[in-house]
């Protein structure tokens, strides 16, 4: 019998006791401990629905937030899931709201516009100008990479812990920033965790895929969360209860078998069995009585089913509204979409909060309120009527419309969703304002999946209206976005089909700038889809259709793309006739930007076939009207053509001042994508002129950028000159590695077979591929595998060949080819490989190319036919490869002229040669040559000078002198690189290396080192 003092226990509004879960959340704690110490991490929370994850996470959350740890909690709602960032928003924007006054700007750092562009809640900057507007590219890689580096600054600041929970129901967009930001957490403070349910169910194609690639990579772990076993269930009854022995195991069996374990379940069998007194209190004791299983519901949702069955009308139809409302729902929004007074709102509200089936959101000044578990919204949704649905649906629409008014349309995407649920009527034109709006937003902000799915459902609503109702404009319009949105996604084919349809529409109303417009958007498209011939001649129309109308600025628009387009197809020739065509009708217009980039592109077009001269000429012209023109963005790709026309001239102090340009213009505008491309040719330089500490220093910063946004066109490049920096250190198994991905991620090998097949490729690019098989050449070479080294010099050679890229067989692929061949004794195959290395480096005046050239015809005349000439030639050569600062191959060249010196009896001349070789490998860490110059020297039986630069005064480059001679004068790093037209990261490098050789630490030490040589002059 039950004593008459017996009382429930009073659970309802709490959770029960924490079992089952002490491993992993030690694990949890072990990972907040590294992030805390500088060890970023990412951690996926997998488990069934009910599991426990936001139960474990949150209890996480409260302990972070003791250690003074700033936590970011949110997650996606099953309601939300085409919310473009709507589940990073969810987590961010509240904690970010909470920063300091002025904070949020400071850690920004200037890229208020993209913050604010995915976390639309904090308003930042909606009145800032894009700076890359007409680069789509740039603003996407802009998007992610501030993104991530903020939230690194934000960690930096205090250690953040940043949840999101239910990715299964996440947006696209927010899960590809994950994927994006768990890449750069390894050296930061934060540690991000997402959490889904498995439920069986396959997970959608973007999370599945996005876990699988950062777990492959190492850059993120999964944790899952198991069942309950008997015995937490027995230990979860003896916490609550006191209950043991065989009463309390004969509970604990019949409530781990019927929820089998999973921990929403089990909570509401305890409840239910409370509730229905089925166990009881006496006194100090609890009691179980005998029951057997009627009643007791079988599944969880049949459980949930029941706790809402027991709910009062006014507490049912709040739940009803909260469901559909979806997410989180203010106060207000719930009292007028359920239409309760407000003390009835207050009833419910309370009532719901204790039944554990709503709860408070203490953020901001208007209460919100979500649904303690998603299972519970499901259960509630699952039992309205389709009537009830569509009613509620519409009421909510129609109520954020009136409360938000003029600003309605920031909330088109969640208006839209409801008009839609909603069915109204006649409703189509107001439902297509805001779908339509919603599509557009996301196209905006680079939320390219939601983007395609708002606008095809708005060209959809659009098609379905009638005739007289329909506006053929917007229509037009539409598809056009649409069309965009296809492409960013990677549908080219279905783009293509949209803009066709837009241009036939176009053309019905004799629309000829629509039209011109349209067709070059598809002549592009179709031609990187691997139609080019096709895709040229829709260009060809649209050059007519836009002169047509006197559309100047379109037609070199077109214009400048065919050429680039021919350009990328290795139609040198082609592209330089129509570009220099728009010349003339982009000098007519008067505009500044246009004519920048028509100029640009023939810097770039004839700095690979002309004399350097004549591009120059067009790349000054180019930089002044894109200073005139205001654009920055278009102002650093002048200095990057420049830098890349300076580069392959040879011209090192001119790659010098526009690479410092280029870089101080990214930074500025904040564009990853800038930096990269600038990096390239800073390392491409760097490896040049032997300042190879500092290339593999800008390449170890630019690497991880380039894996993260330009995996498959940057980075091959990247890996190259980094590649053949390595192996000129003798690091050959580093080299290797870098010049073997490049090959891979370049498609090298379909290039390759593609241009023996006199095809083109169909992946691949062909920049990339003949850099990669330059790279490859050069490691067989290097391990002394030079029938390799010749077999894939040529087969770079054909692809060069085949597409006219002259500049890359002068730069680095011929000479590699001549030396194989001259260690192969081909001397037939050298002659002719000289010729044309001469011929064609005289034909573009470039000096580096013809100093190469006359260095192998010495070489192969002295070892072909004994010619005594040698020694001078190969002097010569090496003058001019000082000359113009390319001392590693200089210096090789003096080894050259050393050896047939030994081998003519000039023991001197041959001593003084070594010894200049030596101090040139020596100090640029030249290990294979180094070591080979001083065997050499010991059989003249020289005294062998330091092996490490460090040791003599004397080892000092002029360079090095100059940059003493300045600082002897006081003058800091920026007055230094301005009195000697370089960069002040050039200058502390250059002051490193001066440390290193003197084994001194500061500036005045240096000087006074120097002064002990007289010798060295450093006061004159």
């Amino acid at each position: 019998m039950r004593a008459s003092d017996s009382r429930v226990l009073p659970i309802a509004d709490t959770e029960l006791p924490l079992v089952g879960r002490r491993a992993l959340l030690g694990t949890l704690r072990l990972a907040l401990d590294d992030v805390i110490d500088g060890r970023g991490q990412c951690i996926f929370l997998a488990g069934e629905s009910g599991i426990g994850k936001t139960r474990l996470v949150r209890l996480l959350a409260r302990e972070a937030a003791r250690r003074e740890v700033m936590v970011a909690v949110g997650g996606a709602y099953a309601a939300e899931t085409g919310m473009p960032y709507g589940m990073i928003s969810d987590a961010l924007v509240p904690a970010l709201k909470q920063l300091p006054a002025g904070a949020l700007s400071v850690l920004a750092r200037g890229a208020e516009r993209e913050l604010g562009s995915l976390l639309r809640g904090l308003g930042l900057g909606a009145d800032l100008v894009d700076a890359s507007a007409n680069r789509d590219d740039d603003r996407k890689t802009r998007l992610l990479w501030n993104f991530a580096q903020f939230l690194t600054r934000l960690g930096a600041r205090q250690p953040l812990l940043l949840v999101l929970e239910n990715a299964q129901w996440s947006d696209p967009s927010s899960i590809e920033l994950v994927h994006f930001l768990a890449r750069q957490l390894g050296q930061s403070r934060v540690l991000l965790i997402v959490s889904y349910a498995n439920d069986g169910q396959e997970l959608p194609s973007a999370l599945r895929t996005v876990e699988r690639s950062l777990l492959a990579r190492g850059d993120a772990v999964v944790r899952s969360l198991e069942p309950l076993t008997r015995f937490d269930v027995l230990e979860l009854l003896h916490q609550l209860f006191g209950l043991t022995g065989d009463a309390a195991a004969r509970l604990g069996d019949r409530i781990h078998e019927r929820s089998r374990g999973n921990p929403l379940f089990v909570d509401q069998l305890i409840r239910h069995l409370v509730e229905s007194r089925r166990i009881w209190q006496e006194g100090e004791q609890w009691t179980v009585a005998d029951f057997d299983d009627v009643g007791l519901p079988a599944t969880i949702r049949e459980a949930l089913q029941g706790q809402l069955a027991e709910l009062e009308t006014d507490h049912r139809r709040l739940a009803e509204v909260a469901a559909i409302i979806g997410g989180r729902a203010t106060l207000p929004l719930l009292q007028a979409v359920a239409a309760l007074d407000a003390p009835s709102l207050a009833d419910a509200v309370d009532g719901l909060c204790a039944r554990r089936v709503l709860r408070e959101i203490a953020e901001g000044d208007v209460p919100q309120y979500e649904f303690v578990h998603p299972l519970l919204q499901l259960t509630v949704l699952a039992g309205l009527t389709a009537a009830r649905r569509q009613a509620l649906h519409l009421s909510t629409a129609q109520e954020l419309e009136r409360a938000l008014g003029d600003a309605a349309l920031t909330q088109a995407g969640v208006i839209a969703r409801h008009l839609v649920e909603g069915r109204a009527n006649g409703g189509d034109a107001r439902t297509l304002r805001y779908m339509s709006a919603a599509g557009r937003e996301a196209l905006d902000r680079h939320a390219d999946v939601e983007a395609t799915r708002f606008l095809r459902d708005a060209v959809a609503l659009c098609e379905g209206m009638s005739e007289g109702t329909r506006d053929a404009l917007e229509h037009r319009a539409l598809l056009e976005d649409l069309a965009r949105a296809l492409q960013r996604t990677g549908d080219r084919t279905g783009a293509i089909a949209h803009w066709l349809r837009a241009l036939a529409m176009a053309d019905a109303v004799g629309d000829t700038l629509a039209r011109a417009r349209l067709l070059r958007r598809v002549g592009l498209a179709i031609a990187f889809d691997g139609r080019p011939a096709e895709g040229l001649r829709y260009l060809d129309d649209a050059d007519e259709a836009a002169l047509a109308i006197d559309r100047i600025d379109l037609a070199v628009r077109t214009r400048v793309a065919k050429g680039m387009l021919l350009q990328a197809l290795g139609r040198i020739d082609e592209a330089k006739v129509v570009v220099e065509a728009a010349l003339p009708i982009a000098d007519r217009s008067a505009d500044h930007a246009l004519q920048a980039r028509v100029r640009r592109a023939l810097t770039q077009l004839q700095g690979w076939t002309c004399p350097p001269a004549v591009a120059r000429e067009h790349g000054n012209a180019a930089h002044a009207h894109a200073l005139a023109s205001g654009d920055r963005s278009l102002t650093w790709s002048t200095h990057w053509a420049l830098a890349v026309l300076e580069g392959l001239a040879g011209n090192a102090d001119a790659v010098e001042t526009h690479l410092r340009q280029a870089e101080q213009l990214a930074l500025e505008l904040r564009s990853p994508l800038m930096q990269v491309q600038t990096a390239e040719i800073a390392i491409e330089h760097a490896s040049g002129i032997g300042a190879w500490n500092e290339g593999i220093a800008v390449a170890e910063r630019a690497i991880p950028i380039a894996r993260a946004i330009a995996a498959d066109t940057l980075l091959p490049r990247l890996l190259v000159w980094t590649g053949l920096i390595r192996l000129a250190r003798d690091e050959l198994e580093a080299g290797r590695l870098l010049l073997e991905e490049a090959w891979r991620l370049s498609r090298a090998d379909d290039v390759d077979l593609a241009t023996r097949e006199g095809r083109t490729p169909l992946t691949g690019e062909i920049h990339t591929a003949i850099l990669a098989h330059t790279g490859m050449a050069a490691y067989w070479l290097s391990v002394g595998e030079c029938q390799r080294a010749l077999d894939v010099g040529q087969r770079g050679l054909a692809i060069a060949d085949r597409y006219g890229y002259v500049i890359w067989t002068i730069h680095r692929l011929l000479p590699i080819v001549i030396e194989a061949g001259l260690w192969l004794q081909q001397y037939v195959l050298v002659r002719q490989m000289t010729e044309r290395l001469r011929d064609q480096s005289r034909l573009l005046s470039h000096r580096l190319g013809m100093a190469w050239a006359a260095a192998a015809e010495a070489l192969r005349l002295r070892f072909e036919e004994q010619n005594p000439a040698a020694v001078p030639a190969l002097l010569t050569a090496a003058e001019e490869l000082e000359a113009i600062s390319f001392p590693y191959h200089a210096a090789r060249v003096r080894r050259n002229a050393a050896q047939v010196m030994l081998a003519d009896g000039d023991l001197d001349g041959a001593a003084r040669e070594l010894r200049l070789a030596h101090d040139v490998f020596a100090r640029l860490g030249a290990g294979n040559e180094l070591r080979g110059t001083r065997s050499e020297m010991r059989s003249l039986g020289l005294r062998l000078p330091p092996q490490h630069p460090g040791e003599g005064a004397h080892s000092l480059t002029g360079r090095e002198l100059d940059i003493a001679r300045l600082a002897a004068q006081r003058l800091t790093n920026k007055e230094i690189a301005n009195r000697l037209d370089i960069s002040s990261r050039t200058v502390s490098t250059h002051l490193s290396h001066m440390f290193a050789k003197l084994g001194v630490a500061s500036r005045a030490a240096l000087v006074d080192q120097l002064r002990l040589h007289p010798v060295l002059t450093l006061d004159g």
